[in-house]
């Protein structure tokens, strides 16, 4: 079995960045249809219409309403991103909606067109699949939007039905739409920027992580750096130190000279290790994480699975209610194209309160994964099996074992 293969980045969602993260607010479809509700209606109490116009507009209104309604279940908790041929039921009932509404208001000259319900109803849509969809499915669905928005104008006669100029009303109706567009999509861009940067940030201690930890350090680069300085100047320091003694001497000795090719002996072993070394078995680095990954499968997992796994070892390293004692994680490839996972967890919380602590990130991971089991003994063991990231073959950087020419 295997978990649906990661999305290209321009294709990438905050659902498949975090879900997590979206399970906590599923409703958001819902409140976008509790404020088209309460805001149609009162509109359409003001609006100065009865009869055929008014029931046209109550059909409207009932559109765009069922537009949203069928965005929140394709978007319940589980279902995944939302796909194009879900956002185009959405896209269709609302832009339906919008022009029915339209073709009401045409000849009614008591329009207040800063005040008519139905380009804030396509805000709220593109708004409201922000979290569920990639920059590509808003883009059309807003371009399909603005499509309808356009027509809308023309069907209302914008011009002759308010006070403003036609360019002016037309503005009124597109705008909405524009800005929705344009403020889903960065929404998208930035939340699924500063996630992937965040499930790939160093895990580090000490003064430049606790810069990071209070907001000086936001993209992690300072932390990064530190880190890299602190590594490189561990791995040369009896190098430095060999070559200081010989300065203060004078002279090389053979003892030195044997000393020197044992240290550029370790520190090339030191370096190719390092350089093979997967961003899972970086982190483990100094942490009660015994981390096997010989083939640096855990590179090749997508964000969402990197997301939640991370989230899930920040978890019990960083909070001392956690009881975490130590964990073994495991990765291999039993089958061509999949990733298993095997991951054991010794802690001292209580049964009942070790499984309300890892809930939260169970479901996540079950959200972006198939085959996940959880065993509750003396250890937690945890297992899934997923795709690989399509993007990341990621062979090794260098050679494991030295190979000398032939």
């Amino acid at each position: 079995m295997s978990g649906r293969a990661a999305a290209p980045r321009q294709h990438r969602t905050p659902w498949d960045a975090d879900p997590l993260s979206w399970l906590a607010v599923p409703n958001l479809p819902l409140g976008a249809i509790g404020v088209t509700l309460v805001y149609g209606a009162i509109v359409m109490l003001v609006g100065g219409q009865s009869g055929t116009p008014l029931l046209m507009q109550g059909v409207a209104l009932l559109l765009a309403t069922l537009g949203l309604l069928s965005l929140f279940f394709s978007t319940r908790p589980r279902r995944g991103p939302l796909s194009g041929g879900r956002a185009a039921v959405a896209v269709a009932l609302v832009s339906a909606g919008m022009l029915i509404s339209a073709a009401a208001h045409r000849g009614n000259d008591e329009i207040v067109l800063e005040l008519w319900w139905a380009p804030f109803v396509c805000t709220l849509l593109l708004l409201a699949m922000a979290p569920y969809s990639d920059p590509p499915c808003v883009l059309l669905s807003g371009l399909v939007l603005l499509i309808t928005a356009l027509g809308a104008a023309a069907l209302l006669d914008a011009g002759a039905a308010s006070a403003w100029p036609p360019l002016a009303a037309t503005s009124m109706i597109v705008s909405p739409v524009v800005f929705g567009t344009a403020g889903a999509v960065a929404f998208i861009v930035t939340v699924t920027r500063r996630l992937t940067r965040w499930s790939e940030r160093p895990w580090s201690e000490g003064p430049a992580a606790a810069v990071h930890d209070a907001g000086g350090d936001p993209d992690g680069t300072e932390l990064l750096i530190a880190q890299v300085d602190e590594q490189t100047s561990a791995q040369l320091a009896e190098a430095l130190a060999l070559l200081a003694g010989v300065v203060e001497r004078g002279e090389i000795d053979d003892r030195d000279q044997g000393r020197a090719a044992e240290v550029a002996t370790r520190l090339r072993e030191q370096l190719l290790a390092s350089a093979n070394d997967s961003w899972l078995e970086r982190m483990a680095r100094g942490r009660p994480l015994s981390v096997r990954d010989p083939d640096r499968l855990a590179d090749r997992l997508g964000v969402p699975q990197r997301t939640a796994l991370r989230a899930m070892l920040d978890a019990l390293l960083d909070d001392p209610a956690s009881g975490f004692v130590s964990a073994r994680i495991e990765l291999r490839s039993p089958v061509e194209g999949t990733i298993a996972v095997a991951l054991r967890i010794l802690t001292t919380l209580a049964e009942g309160r070790r499984v309300t602590f890892l809930e939260p990130y169970y479901v996540s991971l079950q959200s972006t994964v198939t085959g996940i089991r959880w065993r509750n003994g003396s250890s937690i063991a945890l297992d899934f099996t997923t795709a690989p990231d399509p993007r990341s073959p990621k062979p090794p950087l260098a050679q494991r074992q030295a190979q000398l020419p032939e």
